[in-house]
């Protein structure tokens, strides 16, 4: 004989008994912060840049400005010298764009090589030995002619009117540095995370100010660049720009003004992270202005872009914590879908190179988060590195 209906088990006492039970509370708590960070952000922004007005901006009066490129390298070889070739040949009146080399006591006599090509519009300003990206920049600025700095490195390479492309906002007094797009060859693992971030700084940019730059092709005003950068800064392209947007002027994005490079496999971008992270834990000790919506105009874009990012590693270890303790079916199942995803990842790193789309992602994704706890222990540590490693083995900052 069938069981009476009534006594039959209810549908939601076997998915979730307890709601109120502390381990289900922290499950939904983490994963509704897991889910705002890497999918509400992301849509809230770009919806309010699909609904924003185009803010048109003045056009450069008169002739074009002209501007320094300032090129920051170390011991950087032919590279260099290609990018110097390369700068030379934007599409920019040459008697407007000159190049100068930060150099950081490199001894393989790229700077010189790169030098010889132009002398006349290529000048080097060279630190007598490796101290590190912020002191051969703070050399090198001074002795800057240009009206504009366009700040790069050597690795990336330019679309020929990157120049005119970054300088067309400055027309706008308002704005006070411009950020380029830069593009990866491939669209698996970093590359496809790379295509996610990248989507989030161009809404950004139709709609405001962006989160600080891309380090291999950005340019700013240069009384607007800091006097003193602090010389252990190691996020120099994302410093920067926040202390002009605290000084009240925007950073846009220039979709138009393009720089190439490749995907780095997931093992060299987890070494570029760490040092990234870092330097976004330094920057909250650097600018603590950012963290309060008082003095930062940016804030709930750099909260919800870079801060939540430094919380995530935590929450995706609450929420597996949470889902292992949690009566009920559902936190079970949730469980469940995170052994799997974790065991995608583990297998995306056993098959390095060969790993499909899919695990690749989870790979990645994974990575990039152990990548974040990596670095808060760097920092803390004072193990964060401001001196150099070399553009051929980083991607963009």
């Amino acid at each position: 004989m069938l069981p009476h209906p009534s006594a039959l088990p209810d549908l939601g006492d076997l998915l979730l008994p307890h709601p109120g039970h502390p381990a289900v509370v922290w499950l939904a708590a983490s994963l509704l912060f897991l889910v705002l960070t890497y999918a509400g952000y992301p849509l809230a922004i770009r919806l309010k840049a699909r609904l924003a007005r185009p803010r048109p901006l003045a056009a450069w009066p008169g002739t074009l400005p002209t501007v320094t490129c300032v090129v920051a390298a170390h011991d950087e070889g032919e590279q260099l010298v290609r990018k110097v070739e390369n700068l030379l040949a934007l599409d920019y009146p040459s008697d407007r764009l000159d190049v100068i080399i930060a150099d950081d006591g490199s001894r393989d006599g790229a700077p010189a090589r790169a030098r010889a090509l132009a002398p006349d519009r290529v000048r080097v300003a060279t630190n007598p030995a490796q101290l590190g990206k912020p002191s051969a920049l703070a050399r090198a600025v001074p002795l800057a002619r240009g009206e504009l700095l366009l700040l790069c490195d050597s690795r990336q390479r330019f679309d020929p009117g990157a120049a005119r492309a970054l300088v067309r906002p400055f027309g706008d007094p308002r704005v006070g540095a411009v950020t380029g797009q830069l593009r990866l060859d491939a669209a698996r693992g970093p590359g496809a995370y790379w295509r996610y971030e990248t989507g989030i700084r161009v809404a950004e940019g139709r709609c405001g100010s962006v989160v600080g730059a891309t380090g291999a092709i950005y340019a700013i005003r240069r009384e607007l660049f800091p006097e003193q950068l602090p010389q252990d800064t190691i996020l120099d392209d994302v410093y920067v720009p926040m202390r002009v947007v605290l000084a009240g002027r925007e950073v846009v994005y220039a979709e138009d003004a393009l720089a190439f490079d490749r995907e780095l496999d997931v093992g060299r971008e987890f070494t570029r992270k760490v040092r990234t992270l870092a330097g976004n834990y330094q920057l909250l000790f650097l600018l603590p202005a950012l963290l309060t919506p008082a003095t930062n105009p940016v804030f709930w874009r750099f909260f919800w872009h870079k801060v939540a990012r430094l919380l995530c590693p935590w929450a995706l270890l609450v929420a597996l914590g949470a889902a292992w303790n949690a009566p009920g079916l559902l936190p079970q199942a949730l469980f469940a879908v995170q052994l799997y995803f974790y065991g995608l990842a583990l297998l995306g790193h056993l098959r390095l190179g060969h790993a499909g789309r899919v695990t690749a992602l989870c790979h990645t994704f994974v990575a990039l988060n152990v990548a974040a706890v990596w670095a808060l222990w760097r920092f803390t540590s004072r193990q964060a590195r401001v001196a150099w490693v070399q553009t051929s083995t980083l991607g963009d900052g």
